[in-house]
C-alpha cells in the first residue's frame, strides 16, 4: 500500500491538501504530519520554559488526533506529530517513513506556528526523493480533466509524463515544449532576419524531435495526447498555459543546452506561481 505523507498546520491550504490526498489516492496510507516549529526565543534569557514544548506536543497530537477521527475512513489515516525545522523535519519523514508521495499546502497559518509559509513547500519540492504534489485552494474531488506537462526530452520530463499517464488515466493531457529567444544562436555578421530564420527551423527540428517522444511514451502507454511547442521564457511561459487547464505534472530537473526547460530554478518557480495544483515528479 502506497504512503501518502500530508504536512497539516490547521491553514486552509494544508485541509485542501488532505482532502486531495484521500480523494486522489483513495486506497493509500494517509500519513497526517504535523511538525511543532521551535519559538525563536526559546533561549534562557527569554525565559524559556521546559515544559512548554511538552505542552505544544500533546495539543498538536489532540488536534490529530480529532481530525483522523472526523475523516470518513479514519481506519487508514494515521498521525505523526514531530519537533524540528519544518523543511528538515518533513524530508527526514520522507526519506524514514517510506513515504511513496507528498501533497501539500502552498502556503500555511501566520504566525510563529506556521508551516509551509514561505520557501518551505519549494524546498520539499526540490529537494524530496518522492513526486511532491502542491495544492493551490479547494481540490475538486474529481480527477482533473487537463493536465499539463512541461516537456524537453530529459529523462526528468518522461518521468513526470509518465506520472501523468499513470496518476490521471482520464484526463486530456498536454505536452508542452518550450524553448527561448534565438539570442545564444546569433551567427557574426549574420542579420537580425538570417538569425531568426535559423533559429526557428531549429525550433522546429527540436520539437519534432521531442514532441515525437512524448507521443511514443504515451503510446507505450496505450494513450494519446495533445502536443504543443512554443518559444518564450519557460517560467512565464508554463505558467500562462497551466491557467487553463486543471494540474501541472513535471519534472524537477531538465536538459542543458538550447532546448533545456526546466534546469535551476524554473520548476519553484512555477510552484511559486502557478494558479493550478503542481506535481514534481521525480
Amino acid at each position: 500500500m502506497q504512503r501518502i505523507l500530508v504536512p497539516y498546520d490547521q491553514s486552509d491550504q494544508s485541509a485542501h491538501a488532505l482532502a486531495h490526498a484521500l480523494s486522489t489516492f483513495d486506497s493509500a496510507r494517509i500519513v497526517l504530519l504535523h511538525v511543532v516549529e521551535p519559538f525563536a526565543d526559546h533561549t534562557g534569557a527569554a525565559g524559556y520554559e521546559p515544559t512548554r514544548v511538552p505542552q505544544r506536543l500533546e495539543t498538536a497530537r489532540e488536534m490529530l488526533t480529532e481530525l483522523r477521527a472526523a475523516q470518513d475512513d479514519p481506519e487508514r489515516i494515521e498521525t505523526a506529530v514531530r519537533y524540528g525545522r519544518p523543511s528538515h523535519t518533513i524530508l527526514r519523514h520522507i526519506e524514514t517513513k517510506g513515504i511513496d508521495h507528498v501533497v501539500m499546502g502552498s502556503q500555511g497559518r501566520d504566525g510563529v506556528s506556521r508551516l509551509l509559509l514561505g520557501s518551505v513547500a519549494e524546498s520539499v519540492a526540490r529537494r524530496s526523493s518522492v513526486p511532491v504534489t502542491i495544492v493551490r485552494g479547494d481540490p475538486d474531488t474529481d480527477d482533473p480533466a487537463d493536465v499539463l506537462v512541461p516537456f524537453d526530452g530529459s529523462t526528468y520530463a518522461r518521468r513526470a509524463l509518465e506520472h501523468a499517464l499513470d496518476r490521471f488515466p482520464d484526463a486530456d493531457i498536454t505536452a508542452l515544449y518550450v524553448v527561448y529567444p534565438p539570442t545564444e544562436h546569433a551567427r557574426d555578421g549574420a542579420t537580425g532576419f538570417e538569425v531568426l530564420e535559423e533559429w526557428e527551423a531549429e525550433r522546429e527540428h527540436h520539437a519534432e524531435s521531442v514532441l515525437g517522444a512524448a507521443t511514443e511514451l504515451a503510446g507505450n502507454h496505450g494513450r494519446d495526447i495533445e502536443t504543443l511547442s512554443t518559444a518564450g521564457k519557460p517560467t512565464a511561459t508554463i505558467v500562462d498555459h497551466a491557467a487553463s487547464t486543471d494540474h501541472v505534472v513535471m519534472g524537477s530537473q531538465g536538459r542543458d543546452g538550447v532546448s533545456r526547460l526546466l534546469l535551476g530554478s524554473v520548476a519553484e518557480t512555477v510552484v511559486r506561481r502557478s494558479s493550478v495544483s503542481v506535481t514534481i515528479a521525480k
